[in-house]
């Protein structure tokens, strides 16, 4: 079995985490620091979407949100809950990326989210073994 932490599967999960983190902080900061948002009437028939995504105040959360969420991945704090909630931002981007807007630019930022997101949760898998249990039964937390 290969051993996510030994050898070089320890550098390349490493270096697959500081690069989704760096990516998700630049667009945090991007728009949090210096205001940048994009042009959303060049998005296609995304556009109205992100527009309107903004004027609800949910593309400004999502973008705070992927400053918290980068930032627990670069200082390795809570990695397997961070990814769990970039699965949510991943799957909505490549999903307006490869089937709403497939220009050639969004093919490979929804190809790229999707690689990146799934091979850190495959690499921290077993973080989630607990939640592949078919009749799970309630128990709080503190409970042993």
């Amino acid at each position: 079995m290969i051993d996510a932490e030994k050898g070089p599967w320890k550098y390349l999960v490493m270096w697959l985490r500081f690069y989704y983190a760096i990516h998700f902080l630049k667009s945090g900061i991007n728009f949090a620091v210096f205001g940048v948002i994009p042009d959303f009437s060049k998005a296609g028939a995304v556009g109205p979407y992100l527009a309107e995504m903004n004027n609800i105040g949910f593309y400004p959360f999502i973008k705070y949100l992927e400053i918290v969420l980068g930032s627990m991945l670069l200082l390795n704090i809570f990695v397997p809950l961070a990814l769990a909630v970039m699965a949510g931002i991943a799957f909505q981007i490549a999903y307006l990326n490869l089937f709403i807007s497939p220009h050639p630019r969004q093919l490979f930022t929804g190809t790229q989210e999707l690689l990146l997101c799934g091979l850190l949760i495959l690499a921290y898998g077993k973080s989630y073994s607990g939640l592949l249990v078919a009749a799970a039964k309630p128990r709080f937390l503190w409970s042993r």
